[in-house]
């Protein structure tokens, strides 16, 4: 598990020590990955009591449910992107990214990337029907 002061030291956004990489660089060929492959990013974002933002779904397969913002990347965005135009259509929010906290992989189907996030502007007004833009 991580120490107090390495939770600390991702939340000022220094990141943590990586340990040697046992393969050089220069040694390493780029992996080819299937075109279906979708890419998800996902938001833990804080604010200054600690709580985390969930969003509640309005889709109908998962209605109400309380969610961490998150969607896919689109053909041509990055991740940091994607990151903060999920966290703005869902929660209204500007953000930008500190760390990576995590990668999931699900088979060949999905691999999800999970941010600390800070805010960095006001809330946007969200209309109430707004519903995040997660469509399949």
């Amino acid at each position: 598990g991580l120490g107090e002061g390495q939770v600390e030291r991702l939340l000022s956004g220094q990141g943590s020590e990586v340990s040697l990489c046992d393969v050089g660089l220069e040694l390493s060929k780029p992996a080819t990955l299937r075109k279906n492959v979708t890419y998800i990013v996902c938001a833990v974002v804080l604010n200054e009591k600690e709580e985390v933002l969930m969003v509640q779904e309005a889709k109908q397969d998962c209605y109400k449910q309380w969610y961490l913002p998150a969607g896919r990347v689109e053909v041509g965005e990055s991740l940091e992107e994607a990151l903060r135009r999920e966290v703005k259509e869902e929660a209204g929010f500007d953000c930008e990214p500190i760390t990576l906290l995590l990668v999931q992989e699900q088979g060949p189907q999905w691999i999800r990337f999970i941010f600390l996030t800070r805010i960095t502007g006001q809330r946007s007004h969200l209309s109430a029907c707004s519903g995040g833009g997660r469509g399949a």
